[in-house]
């Protein structure tokens, strides 16, 4: 996931911004700021947020974190999905996929989310941690 601001609030959040460590899984911003040119405006800054479970870094592509995104994950944490290709953070509730099966072969709790490669649940984030994920989340958009 990328968060588009300006180079003031992209500076401020590398260096004061901790990293939010849950049972499973690390998330946190990369130091590197990449840097949007567009024509006739001001460049836009996107910090890129990344997930650490047991020393491997994942990176979810091909999207841009905002409320939108947000709200779905406080709405409805199951049918949740960052990853335009493995790795996915996703919620549980894709019936008739291989995340499905995934997540009954690993007894992942229905009201969780997970980070998988497709074809395994890497990590699990259980239903009391996904508050506290999102709150982490509004404090770099806003």
């Amino acid at each position: 996931m990328e968060v588009p601001m300006n180079l003031d609030q992209a500076t401020f959040h590398v260096e004061k911004t901790k990293s939010l460590k849950l049972k499973e899984v690390i998330f946190k911003i990369e130091p590197n700021i990449k840097e949007q040119k567009r024509l006739f405006r001001t460049s836009l800054y996107k910090l890129t947020i990344v997930a650490e479970v047991t020393n491997q870094v994942y990176e979810f592509a091909g999207y841009d974190l905002n409320d939108q995104l947000i709200l779905q994950l406080e709405k409805d944490p199951s049918r949740f999905l960052v990853g335009a290709e493995p790795p996915f953070l996703c919620g549980t509730n894709w019936p008739a996929s291989g995340i499905s099966e995934d997540v009954e072969a690993n007894n992942v709790p229905l009201d969780s989310l997970i980070i998988t490669d497709g074809n395994n649940v890497i990590a699990t984030i259980y239903n009391d941690e996904i508050p506290i994920l999102s709150k982490w989340l509004k404090h770099l958009i806003n």
